[in-house]
């Protein structure tokens, strides 16, 4: 059964066709590459084209890309408010006086009236891509007026082992870290590896049907971004592609140190390869999981 679009996004209406167009423009990007695999960091921009400038962002993430720091950075530019992950369940904690946007969204029509509570106070704002059901984002992701910022990221066994020990630990971000990261990593206890294969079936399954998703969407209203072209260890090459980042919003970056320093893994960055070695079953996860398709643990020599 098709399902009506509220007003600001009439001209698309979400049915199944929409999501199976979606799992059929992942499977062609993915067999154009001539891999198994789907279609890295949530699909391939199109043509070059000037975006516009006066639509609402919305910053579709995977968990443990960088998005808070690309939120963050976003943050800086006195033209953009953004709210940060309005649909997690820690909302109102974050954000004390904001609606628990969560219970509130239960179908497509109450997430209209939400988005449209959302867009009156903000320009947009960052949601990772577990918060909200499939249909729901479908909808979301789909309306002609939103300008989508997608980040994912090539090595997903990193990102899946980064999750792992981010919930054992709470340090999800460097401000979380209390002293030394070896230290507070001591006590790091082996990954569950039947968990850790769920998750990395779940994150390739995900990513391939919003890479189709997001194919739909012409390319001046939609930005894909991966992980590991925006933190490199080269500083001045990753200005320059959040530099692009800014250009795609029709905005100049700002210059701040504050900028500087999210822009520096050294400053900014977790986890590496000496980091990933504290797991006490490192070894076993890479030799297991490890491949040129999805990633390994350790960089193979």
């Amino acid at each position: 059964m098709a399902l009506a679009l509220a007003e600001a996004g009439a001209d698309i209406a979400i049915t199944s066709r929409n999501i199976e167009d979606g799992r059929k423009s992942a499977g062609k990007i993915t067999q154009a590459t001539g891999r198994k695999v789907l279609p890295l960091c949530l699909g391939v921009r199109k043509e070059d084209t000037m975006p516009a400038v006066s639509n609402p962002i919305v910053i579709f993430a995977q968990a443990r890309t960088g998005s808070t720091v690309l939120y963050r950075m976003l943050q800086l530019h006195p033209r953009l408010n953004l709210a940060l992950e309005p649909f997690c369940g820690k909302y109102q904690m974050w954000s004390p006086g904001e609606p628990n946007y969560l219970e509130l969204i239960v179908d497509i029509p109450t997430l209209e009236e939400q988005l449209a509570v959302l867009f009156s106070k903000y320009d947009g704002f960052k949601v990772l891509d577990y918060q909200l059901p499939e249909e729901l984002y479908t909808h979301m992701l789909l309306r002609p007026d939103i300008t989508v910022i997608a980040l994912g990221r090539r090595n997903i066994l990193q990102q899946a082992v980064s999750g792992f020990i981010a919930g054992q630990t709470g340090i999800w971000q460097k401000r979380d870290l209390k002293g030394d990261v070896e230290a507070a990593y001591q006590g790091l206890k082996p990954i569950d590896l039947d968990e850790l294969k769920a998750t990395i079936e779940y994150a390739l399954e995900i990513r391939q049907y919003y890479a189709g998703i997001l194919a739909q969407k012409p390319s001046h209203m939609y930005l894909p971004l991966c992980y590991e072209d925006l933190y490199t260890s080269d500083v001045a090459r990753n200005r320059e592609s959040f530099r692009s980042v800014f250009h795609f919003l029709g905005l100049s970056m700002p210059d701040s140190q504050e900028l500087d320093d999210l822009i520096n893994p050294r400053v900014e960055k977790i986890n590496n390869p000496a980091t990933y070695a504290l797991l006490p079953n490192a070894k076993i996860i890479d030799e297991q999981f490890g491949s040129d398709e999805i990633g390994w643990l350790f960089e193979k020599m």
